[in-house]
């Protein structure tokens, strides 16, 4: 019994090991897709109610991917007593127009009691994104 214990942590490392190999980078077709690492960004506008909360993202030099990110970052945060959540990111506190806004919801229910259920996931929470990126 030992050794098919045994036999088993070592199949189940190597392949761990292939499959990190697998996610590096390196350009290879077929290699699980990376989410870009968050940028820097600088949190103002911080509105929050008993269940609804919203926040501007400033990140000077955003593009779509880097605002999908740092929204994703910013959302980690979030706690538990909220069930909708709105995160927009700017490029300066001067602009009209943001380059992406993601809306948060805790679960299914709060989905459908916030935004009509637009927000879908199969797993919770979830984000909706838009992301217009006006200047991009």
């Amino acid at each position: 019994m030992h050794n098919r214990t045994t036999t088993a942590a070592l199949i189940t490392a190597g392949l761990l090991a292939t499959l990190t190999a697998c996610g590096s980078g390196d350009g290879q077709e077929g290699k699980t897709v990376d989410t870009p690492k968050p940028p820097a960004y600088t949190v103002a506008n911080k509105d929050e109610k008993v269940k609804r909360g919203s926040v501007d993202l400033f990140v000077p030099d955003a593009t779509v991917d880097s605002a999908k990110a740092a929204i994703q970052d910013y959302a980690k945060t979030i706690g538990g007593q909220f069930l909708n959540y709105s995160v927009t990111v700017v490029r300066s506190d001067a602009d009209k127009v943001y380059v992406c806004m993601g809306e948060w919801a805790k679960d299914k229910q709060a989905s459908q009691i916030y935004t009509g259920g637009r927000i879908k996931g199969d797993t919770w929470p979830a984000i909706l994104m838009n992301c217009p990126d006006p200047k991009g």
